[in-house]
């Protein structure tokens, strides 16, 4: 399966490559809201998307990786409270006593 990945990454490189040959006399300017650019090369405006795109995705991951640990965190806790109290239950001790609920045989 690495090997797939790793030809699919090439791939990908050697078509963005072409794309920024091929583009590279063509200038555009980005206007948005009141803020605007000067003029950049068309595959400066790709690459500087897919930076932000993976810098976002970094940011979510990291904060969801976060999000997981706690809850791992407060499970173990769970379990750990949880199995305290069924060794306690063990070591208690069964009596039996004159006004048990329970039925006499």
């Amino acid at each position: 399966m690495s090997i797939v990945r790793w030809i699919f990454s090439l791939l990908l490189v050697i078509v963005a490559l072409v794309f920024a040959f091929q583009n590279q006399d063509q200038l555009v300017s980005v206007k948005f809201l009141k803020w605007s650019t000067s003029n950049w090369p068309v595959w400066g405006f790709m690459y500087l998307a897919f930076v932000s795109g993976i810098l976002t995705w970094i940011i979510v991951s990291a904060v969801k990786m976060l999000h997981v640990k706690k809850e791992v965190h407060d499970l173990k806790k769970g379990i750990q409270k949880l199995q305290n109290e069924l060794n306690r239950l063990r070591n208690v001790s069964i009596e039996d006593d004159e006004g048990s609920d329970l039925p006499e045989e």
